[in-house]
């Protein structure tokens, strides 16, 4: 499983600059460095000292403390593989190549069906997760229409038979793949695999209309939430649609639960209030 996080500090900072449309070059003048060292910063060549951190931060509209601790790279979460619950089954399988995503199996632990969450590649071994845990597959429900998401969609649905459900505002970006979609996910509706139920709850921002899907213990966030970070965005509406979603819809959750993204380690709702820097004003 995983030893490190997705998002590196170089990570947070591009994606905080580039999601509220700031140039290298205003970014740089506010904080008293070069153009040059943000660049280095952004490709992993530069942890700066800590007064640029700081600077950055304030800058940025980041969290200073916790921006301090990701440039030391202090966190890792406890439990990156997620853990073990009561009533359901979650089979977390780390899928690609050169790119990596998460892909998931969860399931009924008594009655033994369940869903695949996004299945983006190799169909091949979500099917063995599911053979292995003796699930049943009913449904395939989508965070949203990234091709990393998707790309083994069809072949999953074609060896399952199950419905596919996706939210309705991301059919653009399935392109061709919204014909294999045969229901939408609808906010606060409540999806039942088995006898467990998920939450369907808005978190848009990444892609105009991405969901999370919520357990009373676990939340699969896609692309809404990294362990440390978010995922990415491109101008400053989008920006800002996210970071109140996530903090709205999934730090709000319990701090013992669970989130499963769809990139790097599950992390859980305390471990991001402690470190996520883009979470300033959210404390335990």
């Amino acid at each position: 499983m995983y030893d490190a996080l997705e998002d590196e500090f170089g990570d947070v900072i591009g994606k905080a600059r580039r999601g509220q449309e700031r140039s290298v070059a205003q970014v740089a003048s506010a904080c008293g460095l070069s153009s040059s060292d943000v660049e280095r910063i952004e490709s992993y060549q530069l942890i700066p000292d800590a007064s640029a951190v700081t600077a950055l931060a304030s800058d940025l509209g980041l969290d200073a403390s916790k921006l301090l601790r990701a440039a030391a790279g202090e966190f890792l979460p406890s439990e990156p593989g997620g853990r073990d619950y009561v009533g359901v089954d979650v089979e977390m399988r780390v899928l690609g190549s050169d790119f990596l995503m998460n892909g998931y199996v969860v399931g009924c632990a008594r009655d033994k069906v369940g869903a695949v969450i996004d299945p983006g590649f190799q169909a091949d071994r979500i099917l063995q997760a599911a053979e292995s845990a003796q699930i049943e597959i009913e449904l395939i429900l989508l965070t949203h229409g990234h091709h990393d998401h998707v790309g083994a969609l069809a072949e999953i649905r074609d060896a399952t038979q199950a419905d596919v459900l996706a939210s309705e505002g991301e059919m653009e970006l399935l392109g061709d793949l919204r014909h294999q979609v045969d229901g939408y996910l609808v906010p606060n509706e409540v999806i039942d695999v088995g006898r467990q139920s998920f939450r369907v709850a808005a978190t848009p921002g990444h892609t105009p209309a991405g969901v999370s899907l919520i357990h009373e213990e676990i939340a699969f966030v896609g692309d809404a939430l990294f362990a440390g970070s978010l995922g990415g965005t491109r101008n400053i509406q989008d920006f800002e649609r996210q970071r109140s979603a996530v903090a709205d819809q999934i730090l709000s959750l319990p701090e013992q639960t669970t989130l499963y993204p769809g990139h790097g380690p599950a992390t859980t709702v305390g471990e991001e209030l402690v470190n996520n820097p883009f979470f300033k004003r959210l404390t335990p």
